[in-house]
């Protein structure tokens, strides 16, 4: 391979990291495009792009770890309830096609879009989104404060949120992306987390997901070596970027940032699924 492609394949992967970092999702959703464009085949662009998206993950979330915004006890929950759905994901890769499968993620993702682009520029104070949450929901509460020293209290029905793990981590290992793009606004409009320790916490959930994904798709031979090395080197450098361009923004503006990358989203899911 050259090494201007080389190169190339950096370069891309620290804007990946970027913005993946800064959303909270992983930035696959720029790297399977990519690799389709460029020839492979749609289950190598999804386990060469879970490489990826592991070591941005990994290096967004050793920079939200020292913000302290990683809420540490929710996400190891959210991550182990992920793992199966990113192994059954790898071998759905190897099996069933993806037309149908695209186009019903697309409408969800067109849903998702919608949802994040009309996002407030300030969370739900804890009182409202406390009553909003509902009795069902008390039994789970997070009370930290974060390096900022910003106060975040939440409650959350844990099971919704070990269900949607499961969900996304599936999602994530069949088409590559990470899953924050389901995982974020599910913890922000379903589980009312802040949408700062969403970003944050989806990151470790994508990073233990991705590792299990990614492991599977290696054992099927999905990951193309060099491409995933030189996007993940740019990738590594970019999610530091991004985690900390993540702390200075409002959520409102954070989450439109978020919907034009689920847009994006849409509209290679539903040419895929052509």
């Amino acid at each position: 391979m050259p090494w201007f492609e080389l190169l190339g394949f950096v370069v891309f992967g620290f804007f990946v990291g970027t913005y993946g970092s800064m959303v909270g999702v992983g930035g696959g959703f720029l790297v399977v495009p990519l690799l389709l464009a460029l020839g492979f085949p749609a289950r190598i662009a999804a386990g060469t792009s879970v490489i990826v998206v592991l070591a941005n993950a990994a290096s967004s979330t050793v920079t939200y770890l020292r913000q302290r915004r990683i809420d540490l006890q929710s996400g190891l929950i959210f991550s182990v309830a992920g793992i199966p759905g990113a192994i059954a994901g790898a071998w759905v890769d190897q099996h069933v096609p993806h037309r149908v499968f695209s186009l019903l993620f697309a409408a969800l993702l067109i849903l998702v879009a919608g949802r994040s682009l009309f996002a407030r520029n300030e969370p739900l104070p804890d009182a409202q989104a406390s009553e909003e949450a509902g009795p069902e929901e008390a039994g789970h509460s997070r009370d930290f404060v974060d390096a900022f020293g910003v106060h975040h209290q939440y409650r959350f029905n844990i099971w919704v949120g070990v269900g949607i793990s499961i969900v996304t981590g599936f999602l994530a290992s069949m088409f590559g992306i990470g899953g924050g793009v389901v995982q974020v606004p599910a913890m922000i409009y379903l589980l009312h987390f802040p949408t700062h320790v969403a970003v944050a916490t989806s990151s470790l959930v994508i990073f233990v997901t991705a590792l299990f994904g990614g492991a599977a798709h290696a054992h099927y031979g999905d990951v193309l070596l060099y491409p995933a090395l030189f996007l993940s080197i740019g990738a590594v450098a970019g999610a530091q970027l991004g985690a900390q361009l993540s702390a200075r923004m409002k959520p409102g503006p954070l989450m439109r940032w978020f919907s034009l990358i689920v847009v994006f989203a849409v509209l290679f899911l539903l040419l895929r699924g052509r």
